[in-house]
C-alpha cells in the first residue's frame, strides 16, 4: 500500500501492521491530523513525515524515497491511497504540490511495472477534478 494522502493512514497502518506479505508506505504532513505516523513501526509500516510548507523538490524526494522502498518490496499488486490534499491550494493542509507533481507521481507509480489501483482518499480544493485527471494521465502514460 502506497499512501500519499496528506494525513497519516493510521487505520490502514493498524490493519496491516506486521501482516506477512504486506507493506505500508505513508507519506504525509506531520504534524497534522491524526497526529500519528512520526516514525516507522513494526516490520512493515514505513512512515515518511513531511513538515508543513515543505518545498516541492523536497516533497518529491520523500515521495520518491518511499517509491524506491516499495519497489524493493516487489509487491504483486500496488494499492494506492490517492489523496490530493498536499496540493498547494488545498484548504485543509499546508503543503506545496502542484498538478504536475501529481502527474509525476502517477507516472512514477506506472514505471514500477506492477499492477496498481488507486482509491480516492482526499482533496478539498476546487481543482480536485483536474488534479485527479492529471494523476490518472500519469498512471496511463498519456
Amino acid at each position: 500500500m502506497y499512501d500519499f494522502d496528506v494525513h497519516h493512514g493510521n487505520g490502514t497502518e493498524a490493519i496491516l501492521l506486521n501482516k506477512s506479505g504486506a507493506a505500508f508506505y505513508s507519506i504525509h504532513q506531520y504534524p497534522c491530523y491524526p497526529g500519528t505516523g512520526s516514525r516507522h513501526i513494526g516490520d512493515n509500516c514505513f512512515n515518511y513525515p513531511v513538515a508543513p510548507h515543505t518545498g516541492r523538490a523536497e516533497y518529491r524526494r520523500v515521495l520518491n524515497s518511499a517509491l524506491e522502498q516499495l519497489q524493493k518490496f516487489k509487491p504483486d499488486l500496488v494499492a494506492v491511497s490517492a489523496g490530493f490534499d498536499a496540493y498547494a491550494r488545498d484548504p485543509l493542509a499546508q503543503e506545496t504540490l502542484e498538478a504536475e507533481d501529481y502527474y509525476w507521481l502517477g507516472e512514477s507509480l506506472r514505471k514500477l511495472g506492477q499492477p496498481l489501483f488507486s482509491l480516492l482518499e482526499g482533496g478539498y480544493s476546487d481543482d480536485l477534478p483536474e488534479l485527479v485527471l492529471t494523476y490518472l494521465r500519469g498512471v496511463e502514460g498519456k
